[in-house]
């Protein structure tokens, strides 16, 4: 077959549109990004010019035509995927067969499916007026209409995923780096294989008659052929009909209905799994009507009359359900937030509820900060406004941690911030930072102003000022702020991590690392040793797949190699400081395993000396002093260490820490117990341990810190507001527990006793 102009053109266009796309960052060889890109813009491309040369040529029987278009189609794909081998060789090829297969199944047979269409619309546009001009616009129209059905579903529905008959799919998420459409693609591409073979046999039943088509003579063949057709066009469209249950799309309903569960409260509507008790329903309705009262009150705004909750049991069915696993997600306009289910309070769910508040009262349809009404989103100020309106439970407050990126030279300029850039670095540094400056306009310039420039006013309006005062006058802020000097060092670990644009194969790193951590936690070590090396194989400097590749080979494999490891990396100032930490904590976790329980306790301690991470410093300070008393030394291994080669086991725990507890009334025994109990839901039983942990004195203030944060969890849960006020008073006791720390652990606690507390 030789190529017309229009298929010349047409081929030329894929070379160097793909070939410049292949420059991005993730969209160099063969892999996700280029099979959606490829999905794009090829299936137009053939389309068009198979169309116009459909046009052109009219003596070509339907079923050449055709047959023509799904081989030119082909063709592209080959030539998109022969400029991303070329740049594979450029920057390396993550996963040459899985990226191969990615495109093959969704932009490469959407390429043949967009020559077909081509070869229709060629047909449909012959005889009209202007049919160049009309087989370019109905070429257009089929790529464009399957866009417009997906951007029609996300809107209208939960689901933020999309599969297309030319993009093939559309994962919806820049947060989740593991992509896997998983079954539904093949099903769904069963399908598309279907209506390409039944417009195939359509069209060879088909013949021309002067501008016309008629059917041909019915011979036994064409008969057979025909009736093949109607076959394959009934199921294709039997596909499409039950695209839910097969996975391709969702509804509230559909959504509903899988979850089982409902229940409403006088603001919050919760829909939740079968299979949970009355009680942890009714803390769910608790903690969303709560949370809903206090990001309106942090915003100065009233958000909708009712809010829809959704509650997953877990990330794969969240995914499978609506298409974000390990991201949470809002729909303002649709006044629905989607979350795995989590132990009260729920971490993130005052975060989702205050993108729905925000957006009570920014326009557009789809109620988010941006230009142009928010179709031209504003990332930094849809998250920054979230972030400012519930901060999380971390060490330092967000403004604190951008004073410590200020000092090591990694603060972004603020305006970046709200631009395109807040996509450039890690989501950690862009939460961060959008949210400190958020936080500091509520507090510099009030809550109208912040409510005004998410409404859509510009910042220089809703100031009075410009970005560079703004910027200044941020940074003037933040330089109040005093800090340890660790904080720099670990703002730099925690902060300076390339975003996902900026990192090596990070869909193929990070799925290896998810099955080699699966491998690990069944007992699969060798297997898990080998997949991890997979991973480094990929990405050299994918430290978490080190580290987890040298603590499985310290504790359950080879320990000489292990330790060798871990030591190297603990001594190689070159990485991050919380990466060397870690090192030395498994280091210090086998010195405990093997006896050495001096050095284990000297371990902790020097590490717990240096961290700003008040979890991972009381868990060090209690395995310190674990390892110092004897009488603790089996309890705290049993629940933390576990054995030499197996994990730690909650029923040995939970035995160990009650044998512990009986017979010597230790405060840290009860506070590990009324922990434990809390964040299983036994709130009572927590409270009683809790309590007397509290009233005996923990000697490590850590522990003191979290078991108020724990009694206050409790309090709330159980509606004990005498309670609740004892430990708000404890918690800002000046001498109490929270004495000289940084303030933003402190300033959750009480943000949770506000929360649940009488309003």
């Amino acid at each position: 077959m030789r190529a017309s102009r229009p298929q010349k053109i047409a081929a030329a266009f894929v070379a160097v549109a793909m070939g410049a796309i292949g420059f991005l960052p993730l969209f160099g060889g063969p892999g996700y990004e280029h099979a959606l890109a490829t999905g794009l813009l090829v299936p137009s491309a053939a389309a068009i010019g198979v169309a116009l040369d459909g046009v052109r040529d009219r003596k070509r029987s339907p079923l050449a035509a055709v047959f023509g278009g799904a081989v030119f189609g082909g063709v592209l794909a080959l030539v998109s995927l022969a400029t991303a081998l070329l740049h594979g060789l450029r920057v390396g090829v993550c996963d040459l067969p899985g990226g191969v297969a990615t495109f093959a199944l969704t932009g490469g047979l959407g390429s043949v499916a967009g020559g077909v269409w081509g070869a229709i619309a060629g047909e449909s546009a012959a005889g009209r007026r202007n049919p160049r001009l009309a087989a370019v616009l109905v070429a257009l129209a089929g790529p464009l209409a399957t866009i417009a059905l997906g951007v029609w579903r996300f809107y209208a529905t939960p689901i933020v995923f999309a599969f297309d008959p030319f993009v093939g799919y559309f994962s919806g998420t820049l947060y989740d780096t593991v992509i896997d459409a998983g079954t539904p693609l093949f099903t769904y591409r069963a399908g598309t294989l279907a209506a390409i073979g039944a417009v195939m046999l359509g069209a060879s039943v088909l013949v021309r008659d002067g501008a016309r088509l008629r059917v041909a003579r019915a011979r036994p063949a064409d008969r057979a052929r025909a009736v093949a057709a109607l076959v394959l066009t009934i199921g294709a469209f039997g596909v499409a009909g039950s695209g839910h249950a097969l996975g391709h799309w969702q509804s509230s309903e559909s959504i509903a209905e899988a979850l089982g569960g409902a229940r409403d409260g006088a603001r919050c509507q919760v829909k939740f799994p079968l299979g949970m008790r009355d009680d942890e329903v009714d803390l769910l309705v608790k903690d969303c009507e709560d949370d809903l009262a206090s990001v309106e009150a942090a915003l100065g705004g009233r958000g909708p009359a009712k809010v829809t909750a959704f509650f997953f049991r877990d990330a794969g069915e969240k995914k499978r359900l609506m298409g974000a696993a390990d991201t949470y997600i809002a729909k303002p306009w649709r006044k629905e937030v989607y979350l795995q289910v989590h132990a009260y309070p729920h971490p993130v769910l005052a975060h989702e509820l205050a993108h729905v508040v925000a957006g009570s009262f920014a326009p557009g349809p789809f109620h988010v900060a941006g230009e142009w009404g928010g179709a031209w989103p504003n990332p930094g100020l849809i998250e920054g406004i979230a972030v400012a309106a519930a901060p999380d439970d971390d060490d330092l407050t967000d403004a604190q941690w951008a004073r410590a990126m200020m000092d090591r030279g990694i603060l972004p300029e603020i305006r970046a911030v709200f631009g395109i850039g807040f996509l450039g670095a890690s989501a950690a540094k862009s939460y961060t930072v959008a949210g400190a400056f958020v936080s500091w306009m509520l507090s510099t310039y009030g809550k109208d102003a912040v409510r005004a420039w998410y409404g859509g006013a510009s910042i220089e309006s809703a100031t009075k000022a410009t970005w560079g005062e703004l910027d200044a006058a941020f940074r003037k802020e933040l330089a109040t702020y005093t800090l340890s000097p660790e904080a720099g060092a670990v703002a730099e670990a925690k902060f300076g991590r390339p975003g996902l644009f900026g990192r090596r194969c990070p869909h193929v790193v990070d799925a290896i690392r998810r099955e080699a951590d699966g491998c690990r936690e069944q007992g699969q070590y060798d297997k898990a040793l080998a997949t991890y090396a997979r991973a480094l194989d990929r990405d050299p400097h994918d430290l978490p797949s080190r580290l987890a590749q040298a603590g499985t080979e310290l504790r359950f494999r080879d320990a000489e190699t292990g330790r060798a490891a871990l030591e190297a990396i603990a001594a190689d100032a070159t990485l991050p400081r919380t990466t060397r930490d870690r090192a030395e904590d498994t280091l210090a976790d086998v010195d405990y395993l093997d006896g050495r329980f001096e050095e284990a306790a000297s371990r902790y301690e020097k590490i717990a000396a240096r961290v700003l991470d008040e979890d991972f410093a009381r868990n060090l300070l209690v395995k310190a002093a674990g390892a110092r008393d004897p009488a603790a030394q089996v309890a705290v291994k049993a629940l933390l260490l576990g054995e030499r080669k197996r994990p730690s086991d909650p029923f040995v725990g939970a035995e160990e820490l009650g044998a512990w507890s009986a017979a010597t009334h230790d405060p840290l025994a009860d506070y590990l117990l009324g922990k434990n109990l809390a964040q299983r839901g036994f709130f009572g039983r927590a409270a009683k341990h809790l309590d007397r942990a509290l009233d005996a004195g923990l000697g490590l203030p850590a522990t003191a810190r979290e078991a108020l944060r724990q009694r206050v969890v409790c309090a709330c849960a159980m509606g004990d507001l005498p309670a609740l006020a004892r430990a708000r008073a404890a918690v800002t006791d000046p001498e109490g527990a929270f004495k000289g720390t940084a303030g933003g652990r402190r300033a959750q606690t009480l943000a949770q006793a506000s929360r649940c507390g009488p309003r």
